[in-house]
């Protein structure tokens, strides 16, 4: 009986231990959890992104993640052009600011005037082209990172341009000969989509930049003064003229499609020309193989003949004013101006031109050739002259009374009253 008594105890004994060993286990493994969550450093960013940029998330994700295993970036991706600036104002209101904001150029006139933005360190602003550096500046502050440029202008079929013993245009009476040739011969002049508001915006801002500020960069600041006003000035009565022109030579259907069908109709050859960005020659590596056809890019043309290529600091990173992790977002940045194979997988998965220092695409883009020629003869402006006069909120909304003005809802008149009763909002 005492023995029996005894093997009782044993096994009671060995529970005991066992029980207290799990117990001790799964503290140990909690408290090794609970360790690796809290090193684990979540960073948010939110993304305008512009139609050529949505995947560079995944891209910046796989290379960041070697150097920084225990960062996290939540992404927030948008459409810049559509979403950006709404999210960031709600953003703000709620005291929720992203740690890092991944826009345009042309943001930095807004959300620094507003103090939300920190400057860059120069470990990253002295790798970046100082041409690019100018755009992202506030009052002499380097607000932004520049990662790469686009160009504006129209894109043209050079072999539909040959077939038809046509140059590119330098005068609105030579596009408008071009015009009438090329529907004498039932081949749509231009490629157009007016769905989306933000095309818009950007057509009516290139026609801006070669009629107004050209000659007058400050014509902003003389806009909201009173001095200058949409309604009494004929060049600007003229520029949205211009919508209503690509618009009567395009396809009937040109309010009702967006980019993707534009797009790809104009790569398949079904009109000459195109009014559009750099952005839009993604499309091209799909089609581009078995078409076989060559492009190039001019300026659309002012009313004095005199028009540049503009240039268009693009994909820009912004660092919060409030981010508890300064330090950790400096280092970030500085990766991804010192990667170069993310450099250069970004710059052609964008079809986009580089801004940073020694650094150039080894891919040779279907109109660098006439680029390089603009730039050479000194014939580029850049379009953040623009961009800065008048802000992207109050381009959208005339771009979207535009399109109520082409879908014969309202007068032309209308348009330039309204715009010059919101001249008070064209400005941060």
């Amino acid at each position: 009986m005492k023995k029996l008594a005894n093997w009782i105890v044993a096994i009671l004994f060995i529970i005991c231990m066992f029980c207290i060993m799990r117990y001790l286990q799964n503290q140990n493994l909690t408290s090794v959890e609970s360790e690796t969550n809290e090193d684990v450093i979540t960073i948010t960013v939110l993304a305008g992104q512009s139609s050529s940029d949505a995947g560079i998330e995944d891209m910046i994700d796989e290379a960041l993640a070697e150097k920084f295993p225990n960062v996290q970036l939540e992404w927030e991706c948008v459409d810049w052009g559509e979403k950006f600036d709404t999210q960031m104002q709600v953003r703000i209101a709620a005291g929720d600011i992203p740690d890092i904001m991944v826009g345009k150029a042309q943001d930095i006139e807004t959300y620094a005037a507003e103090g939300n933005l920190a400057p860059i360190s120069t470990n990253c602003t002295k790798r970046i082209k100082e041409e690019a550096l100018q755009s992202v500046k506030k009052d002499g502050v380097v607000y932004g990172l520049p990662y790469n440029v686009l160009y504006q202008g129209v894109i043209y079929n050079k072999n539909i341009f040959e077939h038809y013993d046509l140059k590119p245009p330098t005068t609105r009476k030579e596009l408008e000969d071009i015009e009438l040739i090329l529907e004498k011969n039932q081949t749509t002049p231009f490629a157009a989509h007016f769905w989306e508001s933000w095309m818009v915006g950007n057509m009516t801002m290139q026609f801006f930049m070669n009629d107004i500020f050209r000659d007058r960069p400050n014509w902003g600041d003389l806009f909201r003064t009173g001095e200058e006003s949409f309604f009494n000035n004929n060049q600007m009565k003229d520029c949205l003229l211009q919508n209503q022109n690509i618009l009567a030579h395009s396809w009937d259907d040109a309010m009702m499609i967006d980019q993707y069908e534009c797009d790809q109709r104009f790569f398949e050859g079904e009109a000459a020309m195109y009014l559009t960005g750099s952005w839009s020659l993604q499309l091209i590596n799909q089609y581009n193989e078995n078409l076989n056809q060559e492009y190039g890019i001019f300026p659309y043309p002012n009313q004095k003949g005199n028009s540049n290529l503009l240039r268009e600091t693009n994909m820009t990173f912004m660092k919060s004013s409030t981010t508890q992790y300064d330090d950790l977002i400096d280092q970030i940045l500085e990766e991804l101006v010192t990667n170069e194979e993310l450099i250069l997988d970004i710059l052609d998965f964008t079809q986009a031109f580089s801004t940073i220092k020694g650094i150039e695409s080894k891919y040779q883009r279907c109109i660098e050739e006439d680029v390089n020629w603009y730039e050479q003869n000194n014939q580029v402006m850049d379009v953040s002259t623009g961009n800065k006069e008048l802000i992207w909120s109050f381009q959208n909304d005339l771009a979207v009374k535009q399109q109520e003005w082409l879908q014969g809802k309202i007068a032309l008149e209308d348009v330039l009253h309204y715009a010059d009763d919101q001249r008070m909002e064209s400005s941060q």
